[in-house]
């Protein structure tokens, strides 16, 4: 009997070890992010998602962003390289020149601030949605997002 049940288990053990397992680990990728077109030095505001839900939210807190990013700049380019699980993204970014920690917009409603968006795109009378400004990051990444 004992013979049979380690030839059993024998047996099952070769079985499984001829099927390939499934990948269960999270993949990570580089997602590098280039900021041109920075007209003034402040500090650069970047907010990653990465589900519709929050990106179209008008709530910004942080507990909404799958990443954020806040660092000093100069004038000119910026960029800033992450690493991110595989996953559809998106981002927002704006340029804080006053230090007062928020987008601001004058009078009539026109962003202050210089901001942009990921694939570049700009909305129609407000921000895009996440669809338009979403990428598949499932490999190493660059965007470029040129200020407006």
């Amino acid at each position: 009997m004992r013979i049979l049940t380690s030839l059993i288990l024998l047996i099952s053990f070769l079985l499984i070890k001829q099927f390939p397992k499934k990948k269960y680990q999270n993949l990570n990728f580089e997602l590098e992010i280039i900021i041109t077109n920075i007209k003034n030095p402040g500090n650069v505001f970047i907010a990653i998602y990465n589900n519709p839900l929050d990106f179209n939210s008008d709530d910004d807190s942080t507990s909404r962003i799958a990443y954020p990013i806040k660092e000093k700049v100069l004038e000119g380019n910026f960029s800033k390289k992450i690493i991110l699980e595989e996953g559809i993204y998106a981002y927002k970014v704006f340029i804080d020149n006053n230090n007062n920690n928020k987008f601001d917009f004058n009078f009539f409603g026109f962003p202050k601030e210089q901001y942009g968006f990921s694939n570049d795109v700009i909305g129609i009378l407000g921000p895009p949605t996440f669809k338009e400004a979403s990428f598949n990051l499932n490999s190493n990444t660059t965007i470029k997002t040129k200020m407006k």
